[in-house]
């Protein structure tokens, strides 16, 4: 089942933005990229994320849950840029499923859902990043028909 979060789930999509953002980083992040994307308080800066994705009008989470139990997550959040030829768009956010619970649908299920709500508030296109380093993801992406077209680089000073 997929439902919009509320207020009240709060600490589960918090945990699930932690295990995307330290647990499942560490497993994928050579250590010395890490400090290129940290920040310094990452649970204040999670928590202070997650707030805000639940408490505006122009974001939505969704969780999947089965038996009562929640498998994952996907965030996003509506931008205007009147610039572009594509002027209205949705932002894919985090979009995270436990480990367990992957290969089962349960993540496409989840973007499908998202971009459902996109179409339904007139966007014209929707975007989404991942690290380039998350083979799992940009395949994932790929299969739920994105196209890479951008690639952000760093390094230390």
């Amino acid at each position: 089942m997929l439902r919009q979060a509320t207020r009240k789930d709060q600490p589960v999509v918090l945990r699930f933005h932690r295990e995307l953002y330290i647990q499942f980083r560490d497993q994928v992040a050579a250590p010395d990229v890490i400090p290129l994307f940290a920040y310094k308080d990452m649970d204040g800066t999670l928590r202070d994320d997650v707030d805000g994705l639940l408490g505006t009008r122009t974001a939505r989470v969704l969780l999947a849950e089965r038996d009562g139990r929640a498998l994952g997550y996907i965030s996003g959040h509506l931008e205007l840029d009147s610039r572009r030829v594509l002027t209205r768009r949705g932002v894919i956010e985090d979009w995270f499923v436990d480990q367990d619970a992957r290969g089962a649908g349960v993540g496409i299920a989840l973007m499908n859902a998202l971009l459902d709500w996109f179409r339904s508030e007139n966007c014209e296109m929707a975007e989404s990043g991942t690290w380039a380093f998350n083979d799992g993801a940009r395949r994932a992406h790929a299969k739920a028909g994105f196209a890479e077209i951008e690639i952000k680089l760093r390094r230390r000073l």
